[in-house]
């Protein structure tokens, strides 16, 4: 029998009792997406998929996107990627820590993706969490001046453009001009309504935020600075720590995330090996209605 618990966290919840390999009923998901819609994040636990199986449960989200870095997917599977520490590519830091800074993904494509999971085959002793941060709460506590200043405006994002802050390294890089003319700059609203639940947040203020419509530049860049400073309090803040067989799904119109910088793997014990599917649009549930 399926069990949503709250995780001991500022948002996020874990889910026990299912197995997803012979692939989720309507009554299945209409549960895990209520979950994912309160929660923001769920943790699906103790799963043990193939490629085609988890495909198949990504399916159910949405219509999965293949990453824009051509480099970054899956042979086979191209609306799979792989994230970790353990391929000979990942000897590049700037591809093994591609995501260790404040993003929230395909916010720099026209339609942008509304979920994101990540499957995890190997997880490290320690290390290699996922950070989270909620960006409803992020609006909920901002005074009513700064909402109504905010509520209607629309903010540019292009891959790679937006400030970084002095924490974070360079975004991973688009590796030739053809990936890079297919993501033009794209316009998105600061305060997103949720497109099921109405429920406002605010949107995409890392990695590819880099301006507001009708705003002079220094004047949208300390705005996203500071909307950004203040979404990523530590009240805000939940760290994922993975464990082999975690499904972790997060809601990628109410929250941005960022991975924890990790090293080469050594051997079995700091390995991490996770598999990636982004989607857009609802889920066929949802969708469907």
């Amino acid at each position: 029998m399926i069990r949503i618990v709250a995780l001991d966290a500022p948002f996020g919840a874990e889910v026990h009792g299912v197995d997803l390999g012979a692939g989720p009923d309507d009554a299945l998901m209409t549960a895990l997406t209520e979950a994912l819609y309160t929660h923001r994040v769920i943790v699906i636990r103790d799963q043990r998929l193939d490629e085609a199986q988890y495909l198949r449960f990504g399916r159910e989200w949405g219509a999965p996107i293949p990453h824009v870095l051509d480099h970054m997917r899956m042979p086979g599977f191209p609306e799979l990627m792989t994230v970790g520490n353990t391929e000979v590519r990942d000897r590049d830091p700037k591809i093994r820590n591609g995501a260790a800074l404040w993003h929230t993904d395909q916010s720099y494509e026209a339609v942008p993706a509304s979920a994101t999971m990540l499957y995890s085959l190997r997880a490290p002793a320690c290390g290699g969490e996922t950070q989270f941060c909620d960006m409803v709460a992020a609006y909920d506590t901002l005074d009513a001046a700064t909402r109504a200043r905010i509520d209607d405006l629309v903010v540019a994002h292009k891959y790679g453009r937006g400030r970084r802050r002095a924490d974070e390294p360079p975004a991973n890089p688009i590796i030739n001009h053809d990936q890079d003319a297919r993501v033009p700059p794209t316009w998105h609203p600061l305060v997103m309504p949720h497109p099921v639940t109405g429920r406002r947040a605010l949107y995409a203020l890392g990695h590819g935020a880099y301006g507001i419509r009708g705003m002079p530049d220094d004047e949208a860049g300390d705005l996203i600075d500071s909307l950004k400073n203040h979404a990523l309090d530590e009240s805000r803040i939940y760290r994922h720590h993975y464990r082999v067989g975690d499904l972790v799904v997060w809601d990628t119109l109410q929250t941005m995330h960022c991975a924890t910088p990790i090293d080469i793997a050594s051997g079995r014990s700091d390995a991490r090996l996770l598999w990636r599917i982004s989607v857009r649009g609802l889920p066929r549930i949802h969708a469907a209605g």
